[in-house]
């Protein structure tokens, strides 16, 4: 299918070969990063829109911004986040020992916390957050960079739920001029993440018997 060729069958033909492999219809920022559909703004300059070309074509919902639609979504993506952020305490826990992750760890004289602090050969703290494209990655990767400008440890951003690789970060990541992010700080996938530890940060060479306080459970999000 032409991408640069907008018509209401082409627009019809994309749309449903987006739900088709991934079970919902694309958000106008799936649709700009979606290769075989046409820009949203192209589709609003020839159909009027993205609410008037679901409309025509029978959609049961027209605006995304809200509604079911958009409440479905961040349930997906909440109970993705929270799976994610539960494997990524687990691991910790057996890598580095319990007593040796804190979680919501403060820093610094503010209100600022980080998700996890890890007391290692080398500490290192952990910021987990998901996202579902390259374009929200860098705008949340932005926001994080700000907050923890001057963090004075190792600072890894652990990005959950998105389907995107390593190497599609790393471009991305190289490309950014605006804010470039500092020697200390890695933005990794949750399993480059976990390589990361295993081959670069060994746990702190002692032994301590405890018991888990409390067990891990399953988030349930209706």
């Amino acid at each position: 299918m032409d991408r640069n060729k907008v018509t209401l069958d082409n627009v019809r033909e994309g749309l449903e070969r987006f739900n088709r492999k991934h079970g919902h219809y694309p958000s106008a920022h799936e649709i700009d990063d979606c290769p075989y559909l046409p820009s949203s703004r192209q589709i609003q300059r020839k159909l009027g829109g993205l609410k008037k070309s679901r409309e025509v074509l029978n959609l049961s919902d027209l605006d995304y911004r809200s509604g079911s639609r958009r409440q479905a979504m961040i349930n997906r993506f909440l109970k993705l986040f929270m799976s994610a952020e539960k494997e990524t305490r687990e691991f910790l826990d057996k890598r580095y020992g319990e007593i040796c992750v804190h979680e919501e760890k403060k820093y610094g004289d503010g209100r600022n916390r980080v998700d996890f602090f890890v007391y290692g050969k080398e500490n290192f703290a952990v910021e987990v957050f998901n996202t579902y494209s390259l374009r929200n990655l860098i705008a949340n990767l932005n926001i994080k960079l700000h907050r923890f400008n001057g963090f004075p440890f190792k600072l890894y951003f652990v990005v959950t739920c998105g389907e995107f690789s390593q190497g599609s970060i790393d471009v991305l990541i190289h490309k950014k001029k605006n804010l470039p992010t500092p020697a200390n700080m890695k933005c990794l996938t949750l399993e480059e993440f976990k390589k990361e530890c295993l081959n670069s940060l060994p746990p702190l060479p002692i032994k301590t018997k405890y018991c888990r306080m409390y067990p891990y459970k399953a988030a349930l999000i209706d």
